[in-house]
């Protein structure tokens, strides 16, 4: 069970990462992907063009490939050597992406009116690994 859980969160990190490079692919060069098409409720670049998508002068799109990156390293170290700070410090990660959901889920629905495809399944990555790894989340804070 352990290692099934170990290859699910791998493959949501990189199903994570993915996204997270077609989101900046498209942000970087201004254009819509097959999925997200401008005028319709699938429409990215409305998504990347608020405001609220700069974070200390860094847009979200760019910060996304690190932060997926690092998740995906983070569970390869932790597949290859069962380090225990590698899967708490994923978790961690993991669960601050889910805290930060419904904010971005509020900025795409009421501020851009439009919904990321690439900024979803970025969302669900990070819920799927924080679930699977809640329990050694919960070790990491003593509970």
């Amino acid at each position: 069970m352990h290692q099934t859980i170990q290859i699910l969160v791998i493959i949501s990190a990189m199903v994570g990462f993915v996204a997270s490079i077609w989101g900046y692919y498209s942000y970087a060069k201004g254009i819509e992907t097959p999925i997200c098409r401008p005028g319709g409720k699938a429409n990215c670049l409305a998504v990347y063009s608020i405001p609220q998508a700069w974070i200390l002068g860094f847009h979200l799109s760019s910060l996304a490939p690190y932060y997926y990156g690092l998740i995906l390293i983070l569970s390869l170290i932790w597949l290859l050597t069962g380090l225990t700070p590698a899967i708490r410090l994923l978790s961690i990660l993991a669960w601050s992406g889910v805290l930060l959901t419904p904010y971005l889920v509020y900025l795409e629905l009421n501020i851009a009116r439009s919904i990321c495809v690439y900024c979803t399944i970025m969302h669900l990555s990070s819920l799927i690994i924080a679930i699977a790894t809640i329990g050694d989340l919960l070790k990491a804070l003593g509970i």
